[in-house]
């Protein structure tokens, strides 16, 4: 991702939370400038800012060796989104209002691209009828809100008004974003985690999946500019930011999930252990060992990759095989019988690598008979291995349809 992001800090407390705002944003891709307010340099240094651009940060627009007038359109042209985090109830009425009395409010006046506000200040401050009509006409000229939270504010009070945490700042910046790249406007579904199928009202079967090769699918779609939707179950994992997720239980909510979010999907990575077998009945209430020795009786789970490989028009089909060994055969015989387009094969008896590990290795098979081996490398690594291996053949796909 290559997203180009004008980070306005206004003067609160929260603004030393923005240099993690910043680290997030650089570490997603994108090319970050720093513009503060004078009182927002009283809490953290503009160097900070500085360093860790490594761009000059503007904090005076009559700054020697500045360019009044210049600057602040310039940068207007290079910008693709303006996030003010924190922002407090001064910039905000500011904002409303059309001051232009600083570096930060200039530059707002002359953005030409979308703007979000991270508001952050007291409670009584937040619900003052001046903030929220200030946010309200924001809002009404298209800006977007990431709406703060509630908890402990910096003078001790509980309440509204607390800076959203970064990483919900940086998942909406992300979002909103224009997706650029090899797989722009590519329409990505990816299915991550386990499943859970419930044995009584405390027990489960599942399985060892702790879902990091789906978020690395995800998240490495999402870098090389496609839409993404993740279906993932209960899981170790990290969500990745910037991608929509939606949460599930067993296999039956992900089918569910899967045949509602499939039409218009261009590419399904089906990267989810979902459990083979479930009970046959639930018990009711709760199995208790003192009843003694007892069976269970189990049914298979319907086959949710043979399901959306027999759909029409359906999306290019990416299925996962994890078996015991290196069996190329039963992979490939796997893929037909699912009709897949390709099958990523792993050897889940290896040491080191496949579920719970941070590392994998696998082999690529597509039915057009291309076949890569991916060494052993970090799932991340893997999964730009498999997404960038099947561009040609997935964009094909995606024009054919």
């Amino acid at each position: 991702m290559s997203g180009r992001v004008v980070l306005g800090v206004s003067g609160g407390i929260a603004a030393y939370k923005s240099v993690e705002v910043l680290r997030l944003l650089q570490r997603h891709g994108c090319s970050v400038r720093v513009i503060m307010t004078r009182h927002a340099a009283e809490f953290v240094h503009p160097r900070t800012f500085a360093v860790l651009s490594g761009h000059a940060v503007e904090v005076d627009q009559w700054q020697r060796g500045a360019e009044p007038g210049v600057d602040h359109v310039e940068l207007s042209h290079w910008a693709d989104l303006l996030l003010v985090a924190p922002a407090t109830a001064n910039i905000l009425s500011k904002m409303a209002a059309g001051v232009a009395d600083d570096a930060l409010t200039t530059y707002h006046l002359a953005h030409r691209r979308q703007l979000l506000v991270a508001p952050a200040m007291n409670t009584i401050m937040w619900r003052q009828p001046a903030v929220r009509q200030a946010v309200a006409t924001l809002k009404e000229r298209s800006a977007e809100v990431v709406e703060p939270g509630t908890g402990e504010l910096a003078c001790g009070d509980e309440g509204e008004g607390r800076l959203a945490t970064p990483e919900a700042i940086v998942h909406r910046v992300l979002s909103m974003l224009p997706r650029r790249g090899p797989l722009a406007g590519v329409r990505v579904l990816v299915t991550a985690g386990p499943t859970r199928e419930a044995v009584d009202l405390v027990r489960v079967l599942t399985n060892r999946s702790s879902g990091r090769m789906g978020t690395a699918l995800a998240s490495v779609a999402f870098g090389l500019g496609a839409d993404v939707t993740l279906i993932h179950g209960p899981m170790q994992a990290p969500l990745p930011l910037g991608v929509e997720s939606v949460r599930v239980e067993s296999a039956a909510d992900m089918g569910d999930e899967l045949e509602r979010r499939l039409d218009g999907v261009d590419v399904a990575l089906l990267a989810a252990a979902v459990a083979d077998l479930r009970p046959a009945e639930i018990v009711p209430g709760k199995l208790d060992r003192r009843d003694g020795d007892m069976s269970l009786a189990l049914a298979p789970v319907p086959d949710l990759a043979a399901a959306v490989g027999a759909r029409p028009r359906r999306p290019y089909l990416v299925i996962f095989a994890a078996e015991a060994g290196l069996l190329a055969d039963r992979a490939r015989a796997k893929m037909h019988a699912k009709g897949a387009d390709a099958v990523v094969l792993n050897d889940v008896s290896a040491a080191g690598i496949g579920m719970e590990a941070a590392d994998n290795e696998a082999w690529l098979i597509a039915a057009s008979g291309s076949e890569h081996h991916l060494p052993r490398a970090d799932k991340e690594e893997i999964a730009r291995g498999i997404l960038l291996g099947l561009s040609g053949e997935l964009l094909a796909h995606r024009a054919r349809r």
